[in-house]
């Protein structure tokens, strides 16, 4: 706001003009292709050499916003004592998440099977259908059925998931990774159009 105050008007109509055209541009265009046609192979080199505190504290993050008025309405409370596994299989990154009191965890491998020895239930999926899922533009069930999503173990709580995932406000999200999310779908979806 301040910054709008001190530039002139010319100046901002100016910069405007140069956002929409950026937007529009085929460079992007192209540019947003290719990121997402090497996603994966980014994404793996990323998940290896990143600490992964950071890959967790930031996943976590991300989950805990989207569920939080969940959470404080008691609608998260069927995963007391229960461990979720998500698997992202191209990636062969595995987290897991509880409910421990009135907030949602992750925990490590080794925590989580002290809790359970085995996942209550496992979310398995490739990072384009995880994308997918996450963005809401291809339900979880067409996913599930095209065998891109696979949900083992305790289905009934793999269903409640699903469902709450369903119910997700996106709009929570940090605004950065919303736009990637959406960019990403986006260009995932023309791409399996074609």
């Amino acid at each position: 706001m301040r910054l709008k105050k001190l530039m002139p008007k010319k100046a901002l109509l100016i910069n405007a003009k140069l956002a929409r055209f950026i937007k529009n541009s085929p460079l992007l265009k192209k540019s947003q292709q290719k990121a997402v046609k090497h996603s994966t192979a980014l994404l793996a080199i990323a998940h290896k050499i990143m600490p992964t505190k950071v890959e967790n504290y930031f996943v976590l993050h991300q989950v805990k916003r989207l569920s939080q008025p969940f959470m404080d309405e008691g609608e998260i409370d069927f995963l007391d004592n229960k461990i979720v596994e998500v698997e992202i299989r191209d990636l062969s990154a595995k987290w897991y998440f509880t409910k421990i009191g009135r907030q949602l965890a992750m925990l490590d491998k080794t925590k989580a099977l002290a809790v359970n020895p085995e996942p209550d239930v496992v979310f398995s999926a490739s990072v384009d259908a995880l994308v997918l899922m996450a963005s809401q533009k291809v339900d979880p069930d067409t996913l599930f059925f095209s065998r891109k999503l696979k949900i083992t173990g305790d289905t009934e709580l793999g269903l409640e998931i699903k469902n709450l995932f369903d119910q997700f406000d996106l709009e929570l999200l940090d605004k950065p990774f919303r736009n990637a999310l959406d960019t990403w779908s986006d260009e995932l979806i023309a791409a399996q159009a074609h």
